[in-house]
């Protein structure tokens, strides 16, 4: 049987994978950010979602550059081409802006996370263990919901998730009941900073991850102002993105696959491109 300090070691090395980016700051810089802050690599709180692309084009090709230099082979060097665009491709079409109209994020798990009529938006980013989830509110980045794979936590409890998580940022309290008002009671661990708000959720009951949510507690504290659209409601006070979800859930296998990856059709009038 596996010990928890083996699920510590391995889990912890897997959640600060996205820190590589950063292994190039001066110790000074790395001193003057908390590990969570780290987390988000070169990317900042404020971004807009062209800044956000670039950032993650940028780090894609990074990646891609030493296995291309040192190929001889042309067929190879052409196939690592087209993986590394059709990475670019997926980020770059993935940018959803939350207008009104009824997709699979209004009955998946990242329900709760945004608002229609808002100026929202997000991008996705997909990995080998995890799929990050980048928001937006009036162009401005605020929050980047990180998703692990099952591969990720295979066999270790959201308490041992949970220690490693700790060992890596530090302190967390672990609290219970529902994330949002009526929402379903879950566990999580919360970290509180000046400059960012950090939440590791236990979502493997239903959809089987844990996932990490960074916040900006500047953003958060005005999220009351900032949403000024309100959900309209019928007379049995559901939200008509709630009704029109619940009529496409009457055929629960057509979509289950898209209510749990969040895989949507993207809007066409996406402002996220190649230009420099």
């Amino acid at each position: 049987m596996r010990s928890s300090s083996y699920w510590a070691l391995g889990l912890a090395f897997a959640v600060v994978v996205s820190l590589a980016a950063t292994a190039d700051r001066t110790e000074a810089s790395s001193r003057s950010k908390s590990a969570l802050e780290q987390s988000m690599g070169e990317i900042q709180w404020g971004w807009t979602p062209r800044q956000v692309y670039r950032q993650l084009k940028k780090e894609i090709e990074a990646r891609y550059q030493e296995p291309i230099s040192k190929t001889t082979d042309a067929i190879q060097e052409d196939r690592l081409r087209h993986q590394m665009a059709e990475e670019i491709r997926q980020i770059r079409d993935s940018f959803f802006e939350f207008d009104g109209t009824a997709s699979a994020y209004d009955s998946g798990y990242l329900k709760g996370e945004f608002t229609h009529k808002n100026r929202e938006s997000l991008l996705r980013v997909r990995t080998k263990t995890t799929q990050d989830y980048f928001f937006f509110i009036n162009d401005k980045l605020w929050k980047r919901y990180r998703a692990f794979d099952a591969a990720v936590f295979e066999g270790a409890s959201f308490d041992e998730f949970g220690r490693a998580l700790q060992q890596r940022y530090g302190k967390a309290r672990k609290k219970t009941g529902p994330l949002r008002p009526g929402g379903e009671p879950k566990q999580w661990y919360e970290w509180r900073e000046p400059r960012v708000l950090a939440k590791a959720v236990d979502n493997n009951e239903f959809y089987g991850f844990y996932c990490l949510i960074l916040e900006n507690p500047r953003t958060v504290a005005q999220l009351g102002k900032l949403r000024k659209s309100k959900p309209a409601k019928s007379e049995d006070g559901e939200t008509l993105v709630e009704m029109v979800g619940n009529d496409a859930d009457q055929d629960q296998n057509a979509d289950i696959a898209d209510r749990i990856t969040g895989e949507i059709r993207r809007h066409e009038n996406v402002d996220v491109d190649d230009d420099e």
